[in-house]
């Protein structure tokens, strides 16, 4: 009876901490928290890439994705508001995309919004990595455009963080 609670337990929280990582949490400077769940990615206009090769800070090769279907995430952050006074302060906002595990990386609100990297960047809903894993229903984000495509690969993507630069 006890190995039988033990295994409810585990499959329990696997199972819990699943449903979390569906969902996107996006923050904006003033607190306001909005929740976007896989289900609601399915609205977006969907991007896709055969393939996109990984390569680390150096400039190495790490691995493949293949079939990678997404969102752009300007097209997720375009509706957001968060009282900005006028467009010209936009240029001192940035966002932070955070894993489940920590992991974050920044991108300006000028460079998502106003170069060709912004055009790329997805929200990944689903994708084929280089060991034939699948992943699905679980969220990612991709900078393809990135030399070093892999600084900017957050897998398991949990919460993006909408901030003011403080001087």
């Amino acid at each position: 009876m006890k190995a039988i609670l033990t295994t409810f337990l585990i499959l329990s929280a696997v199972f819990l901490r699943a449903q979390d990582m569906k969902n996107l949490d996006i923050i904006t400077p003033d607190n306001k928290k909005t929740t976007l769940t896989f289900e609601e990615t399915a609205t977006f206009e969907v991007h896709s890439l055969d393939s996109l090769r990984i390569y680390n800070h150096a400039g190495v090769y790490r691995s493949t994705l293949k079939a990678v279907k997404g969102i752009l995430l300007k097209d997720i952050l375009k509706d957001i508001t968060f009282g900005e006074e006028s467009p010209k302060v936009l240029s001192e906002y940035y966002i932070v995309c955070i894993a489940t595990d920590g992991y974050k990386v920044v991108l300006s609100w000028n460079e998502l919004f106003n170069t060709p990297i912004g055009d790329s960047v997805l929200v990944v809903t689903n994708i084929k990595a280089a060991t034939n894993g699948e992943q699905e229903n679980e969220l990612a984000l991709l900078s393809p455009k990135d030399k070093a495509t892999g600084r900017r690969y957050v897998k398991q993507l949990q919460t993006i963080k909408i901030l003011r630069v403080k001087i």
